[in-house]
């Protein structure tokens, strides 16, 4: 048992379990082993038939030598995550799998096995631990003018679009089951929750386990548009409204939106193009930021990833990345607030000709540049201070570790 845990600990240092993962996995160890020993003492007293003088029966080692030996399904799960990348590791509900396997482990190992076989092959499918069926629905909606529609998705990918006809929403549910008749069961009994009130229409999961459902919502009206999504990617498309978007893992691609615009994204890219906004938060933990032909004041952080605006404008720009470049390509004359950080990495800023500012293009361990003619110009290899035109905007561009660079628009 203590190497088990030895090779779980170093699964969790390489990345490849997450803490509660590993916490999942030793417990199942401990059941493992106490049931083990129940079954064991209570086959010694079955029917009487086995009394202190008497021997156990010899076990014949070479039957099980080498890889013919029956292996506990946890140890063999351990053999398994071994093998396989950070990358495939990272979409496994470990806590199911260890179920699953406790469940193996009373009812006999050969489907374990034959699925840890296909494994070893490269043949991933974590499916082989359960037993899946798939349901399809389609309910009308109807939402109006004026009102929110709000979306909550635990797992699976979530569609709004516009339709001229009608409003409605098509479920596409898979279901995971320890059979094949649990899976029917759940597909059976599952029901897409729809509410509404004169503010809003909801869309939500009932609470099933093993269950992932992609959403696909068509709205003849154009709402503003709410969406939590737990792990999957979220699209909203051409829904001239207002949209927020809370999403742990998965990318985000939004567009033809106007209004606020709001994104808090943990781990995935988000894109954002052809949208007229008064206000743009894009806020990402883990994953890189795409703003393309927006209009709109912008707030853009990134802790881990690349952002990028092209094609856009307005009238206050404020982007920041603490691990990541920063790239902007703006369309109109800079006459309000630009302010751009980087904490580790390059800054590159195209503006068009006209623009009325203050300049400041600084970097501590970098170098810093600008192709543009500037007034009361003040230069050094790390800072470069200046003005546009009378000066009654800012433009205010710095690394911490970086080149950073401003540019004309188009100026090659």
């Amino acid at each position: 048992m203590k190497e088990e845990i030895k090779r779980i600990n170093k699964l969790v240092a390489e990345g490849k379990l997450s803490p509660e993962d590993a916490a999942d996995l030793i417990d199942a160890f401990y059941n493992s082993e106490s049931e083990e020993a129940v079954y064991a003492g209570a086959a010694s007293t079955t029917n009487g038939a086995t009394t202190g003088t008497e021997e156990p029966p010899k076990t014949d080692e070479k039957a099980y030598s080498g890889e013919s030996r029956p292996r506990d399904p946890f140890r063999a799960i351990i053999d398994t995550v071994e093998r396989l990348g950070k990358e495939v590791t990272e979409n496994v509900d470990w806590k199911e799998v260890t179920e699953s396997a406790r469940t193996n482990a009373k009812k006999g190992l050969d489907a374990l096995k034959s699925g840890l076989e296909e494994v070893s092959k490269g043949k991933f499918n974590i499916n082989w631990l359960f037993s899946t069926t798939t349901r399809e629905i389609r309910l009308p909606i109807t939402i109006k003018e004026g009102q929110t529609l709000r979306v909550e998705n635990g797992s699976g990918h979530v569609t709004i679009m516009p339709d001229t006809a009608e409003s409605y929403v098509i479920a596409r549910a898979k279901f995971r089951g320890a059979t094949q008749e649990d899976a029917k069961a759940k597909a059976d009994a599952y029901t897409l929750i729809v509410e509404g009130n004169d503010r809003a229409v909801e869309i939500k999961q009932p609470h099933v386990t093993g269950l992932d459902v992609d959403l696909e919502i068509f709205v003849a009206a154009t709402p503003a548009v709410e969406v939590k999504s737990e792990a999957g990617h979220v699209t909203v498309k051409d829904t001239k409204n207002s949209c927020r978007i809370n999403s742990t893992d998965g990318r985000i691609d939004l567009s033809g939106l106007e209004g606020q615009i709001e994104v808090q994204a943990y781990s995935g890219d988000v894109y954002l193009e052809d949208s007229t906004a008064s206000n743009v938060l894009i806020e990402n933990k883990a994953g890189n930021i795409s703003v393309d032909k927006v209009t709109g004041n912008m707030n853009l952080r990134s802790a881990s990833g690349n952002i990028s605006i092209r094609s856009s404008s307005g009238k206050t720009i404020a982007v920041e990345a603490v691990s990541g470049d920063i790239s902007i390509d703006v369309i109109e004359p800079v006459t309000g607030s630009m302010n751009v950080r980087t904490v580790n990495g390059n800054a590159w800023i195209s503006i068009p000709d006209g623009s009325d500012a203050r300049v400041a293009v600084t970097t501590l361990r970098g170098l810093a540049q600008t192709s543009i003619e500037l007034e009361d110009r003040a230069q050094n290899d790390q800072r470069i201070t200046g003005r546009l035109g009378a000066g009654n905007g800012s433009i205010d561009v710095s690394a911490v570790t970086g080149n950073v660079s401003l540019g004309l628009r188009n100026s090659g």
